[in-house]
């Protein structure tokens, strides 16, 4: 529910700006751009008042996709500082909509003419049949010409983009056993023993829960897009996590029929999901090596088997992996992708006597150079 002080601000601002009526007949005003903020938004002054203004129907990359600063920069060069004519009908989201133009050129016309931006089809309503048509025009043009973004192979619309990223982002929280989707409990479940390719993957092996497992939120009404430390034990470690964290734990039979215990902790900051796994159960006699490329094929497994239980064509793909050697711990870094995510996962252990000790950190966001670096350089091996 929109805020009244909010309210009070939309109706200051449309009388501010010459009052729209609801016919959505088009009035027009002069103004000065002084600040380009995207690729169809700008800040224009009139009469010594500032106007948000964004291009109608003309949609750049989003910010997170190749070519929004291209975009950006374009309209810019175009625009910035210079006179202009605003002719608007509508505000939305505190933006006038409007077409500009600039010594009789629409400049919206022009973004979609250089390939700078894409024509959205659900605002052409604010157009004329005729404007429609042209504008549909001149983005056919720039595909068939490869101007702008239509070089790229397979330019993907922002709309599609942002609508993929929420997609993957609510499959990569399910798989990663987002407890806030009310998955943690079914993939417990499947989750059986730590000494066999099951430990992330979710696949039914050897072993058995041993208990009910346990499930809290770490540190409750924590502010949004903040970061603290966890203190694990056994193995001891600490490692900044996302504050918005949830803790899992359950005891499993290990394969000497000991009980042991698994944790993990899962949390999301912005776009990316974070996990943090950490087990300490009795030694199968693999090496290290072999014992992190177990835990990843099977946590892979695990995030396909749950895709193709809900009918996806998502599907998760492992590199090879690095050896990776933190203090006394030895195991392999991988990259991952998921559909539109892609990320990092790094599996460390050691053998104690008897017992193999793992920790298990991933993260999986957007763009195909996300690594989550700080994410995982914060880890500090024994207690504090």
């Amino acid at each position: 529910m929109m805020k009244s002080h909010a309210i009070f601000r939309c109706l200051l601002a449309i009388a501010v700006f010459v009052g729209l009526n609801q016919a959505a007949t088009a009035a027009t005003l002069q103004a000065k751009v002084i600040e380009v903020e995207s690729g169809n938004s700008l800040i224009a002054t009139n009469t010594n008042r500032s106007l948000h203004v964004r291009l109608k129907a003309v949609e750049p990359p989003d910010s997170r996709q190749p070519f929004s600063e291209a975009a950006r920069d374009h309209l810019k060069a175009l625009l910035l500082n210079q006179a202009v004519v605003v002719e608007y009908t509508e505000l939305a989201n505190g933006y006038l909509e409007a077409r500009i133009f600039l010594n009789g050129t629409d400049v919206g016309l022009q973004m979609l003419r250089d390939g700078a931006a894409w024509y959205d089809r659900s605002l052409e309503y604010t157009l004329s049949p005729a404007d429609r048509e042209l504008y549909s025009r001149c983005e056919q043009l720039a595909r068939e010409e490869k101007r702008g973004l239509w070089r790229d192979a397979a330019p993907v619309a922002p709309w599609d983009f942002r609508k993929s990223l929420e997609t993957a982002k609510t499959q990569a929280e399910l798989s990663f056993n987002s407890i806030r989707e009310a998955k943690a409990a079914r993939a417990a479940s499947r989750l059986k023993s730590f000494s066999n390719t099951d430990l992330l993957g979710g696949m039914v092996g050897p072993g058995s829960i041993a208990g009910n497992p346990s499930l809290k939120e770490i540190w409750p009404n924590s502010a949004p897009g903040t970061w603290r430390a966890i203190e694990a034990q056994a193995p001891q470690f600490t490692i900044r996590i996302p504050a918005n964290s949830y803790q899992f734990d359950f005891p499993i039979l290990d394969a000497q029929k000991k009980i042991a215990k698994i944790c993990y902790t899962v949390g999301d900051n912005e776009d990316a999901v974070y996990t943090v796994m950490w087990t300490s159960a009795a030694d199968d006699g693999t090496s290290d090596t072999a014992a992190a490329d177990d835990a990843i094929q099977g946590f892979v497994k695990g995030m396909n088997s749950y895709y193709q239980s809900k009918g996806s064509t998502v599907r998760a793909i492992v590199s090879e992996g690095r050896p990776v050697k933190v203090g006394s711990y030895a195991g392999r870094q991988y990259t991952l992708t998921s559909g539109v995510m892609s990320g990092v996962a790094r599996i460390i252990t050691r053998r104690v006597g008897d017992q193999r000790e793992m920790i298990a950190l991933a993260v999986l966001g957007p763009g195909s150079e996300w690594v989550g670096k700080d994410f995982l350089n914060s880890l500090r091996l024994g207690a504090k």
